[in-house]
């Protein structure tokens, strides 16, 4: 689990991981070896890919379309459809999605369940690390089984503490752009995994004063769009 408070630069962090921000100092190592991504492209040549909160679907394409887009298998110059149908269905096995129709369309799928096309796409040969920015749907269980199944290592981004509670081994806690803590996750209460973010006590965190209420300064009643 990688935790912060807003601003503490989680989003950022994962970006450098993936290669779609460069890093202005400091040293990134994979497998033991120096990793440095130019791109995302390069990032996930190496094996290192990224869920963005932004889910890459086609809505208009159905979910074996989606999931193989990039990689169409044709025969006679046309996409083999058979074949395609096959490879999906292997695909959406990997995350323990065999009861999706492989040939229905993305839009017919709830918000929570394209999210699940979503990894499953990303889900590739080689993959070692896959990153998970503030995921829309809550994986459960037998989903994070299938995904351990695959030897890919998983970087959860998230502000639901409970669910990273239940999800993760080990936290990494964010700070005003530092790393302040690594730590295995069982047995961490939420209390203390907040303490950690802010970096004080949470019985302090409502003691400072705040100001006066002043004037109203601008006041808007029964506002429409034109």
């Amino acid at each position: 689990a990688l935790l912060g408070a807003n601003g503490a630069g989680k989003s950022t962090c994962s970006k450098i991981m993936c290669g779609l921000v460069q890093a202005s100092r400091g040293q990134m190592t994979l497998m033991g070896k120096p990793f440095a991504p130019v791109s995302r492209t390069d990032a996930e040549r190496q094996g290192v890919r990224m869920v963005l909160q932004e889910l890459g679907l086609v809505n208009t394409l159905t979910v074996a379309e989606n999931l193989l887009l990039d990689r169409l298998p044709h025969r006679f110059g046309l996409v083999d459809r058979k074949r395609l149908h096959e490879m999906a269905r292997e695909q959406l096995a990997k995350m323990g999605l065999d009861h999706i129709d492989p040939r229905t369309k993305v839009s017919e799928l709830g918000i929570g369940m394209q999210q699940m096309v979503e990894i499953a796409r990303n889900l590739r040969d080689g993959n070692r690390v896959l990153v998970l920015d503030e995921p829309t749907a809550m994986l459960t269980a037998k989903e994070i089984e299938h995904l351990k199944a695959q030897g890919v290592a998983l970087v959860y981004v998230s502000h639901r503490l409970e669910e990273l509670q239940r999800v993760a081994e080990r936290v990494a806690v964010l700070r005003d752009g530092r790393l302040v803590d690594v730590l295995p996750m069982q047995g961490l209460s939420e209390a203390t995994l907040v303490e950690r973010m802010v970096g004080r006590h949470v019985e302090t965190l409502d003691e400072k004063p705040r100001r006066k209420a002043g004037p109203v300064l601008l006041r808007a009643e029964n506002m429409c769009r034109g």
